[in-house]
């Protein structure tokens, strides 16, 4: 029995599709276990170790992962995903039907095996967003501002400033903000 899986390529709004078919009851069923086993940690690890849906049958290889936004991650390119499990396979599998015939195993590697992902899962950090305003300024001099942070675990927030009527913006660097504060000092 050949099975078909479908993959889809997502880079820079652009979608292409690459079908790999491979010969699933090749596949050991402990082995399509042990797959669907790391599909479920990658798309927790990608989920924030929060999926909203995360399932995976061995039997068929079918598969879901999708976060709480509402987003599904870009399995395709990260190793120990069902995407790149199957497409190892596919390789593994054309490579095997050309064995002898250089120039088709050739062909195996450029268009399967270049495809398949290669991001390490572990090495995955969730961007973290940290927001800071700051108020106008009041007649006296004075300021008032507000500060929310989100930030995941382990991350390097990124950082948006917005200032109004004056304020100085708070995310710049110590450098930037000791010129600003001396120029605003000589300037009074």
């Amino acid at each position: 029995m050949r099975s078909s899986v479908l993959v889809a390529l997502s880079a820079l709004g652009l979608v292409s599709a690459t079908n790999f078919t491979i010969d699933i009851p090749s596949v050991s069923l402990t082995e399509r276990s042990n797959w669907c086993t790391a599909q479920g940690n990658t798309c927790n690890t990608l989920c924030d170790n929060n999926p909203s849906a995360n399932s995976c049958d061995p039997n068929t290889l079918d598969y879901s992962c999708l976060c709480q936004n509402g987003s599904a991650p870009g399995l395709q390119y990260y190793l120990q995903s069902m995407p790149t499990f199957i497409c190892e396979e596919a390789y593994s599998e054309c490579n095997a039907e050309y064995v002898g015939n250089a120039a088709a195993q050739s062909n195996c590697t450029t268009s399967i095996q270049d495809q398949c992902g290669s991001l390490d899962p572990n090495n995955y950090t969730a961007a973290a967003v940290v927001t800071t305003t700051s108020a106008s300024s009041s007649a006296a001099g004075k300021s008032t501002g507000t500060a929310s942070a989100a930030t995941g675990s382990g991350t390097a927030p990124v950082t948006t400033t917005s200032s109004k009527a004056g304020a100085v913006p708070t995310a710049i660097g110590h450098g930037a903000a000791a010129v600003a504060l001396g120029l605003f000092a000589y300037l009074l």
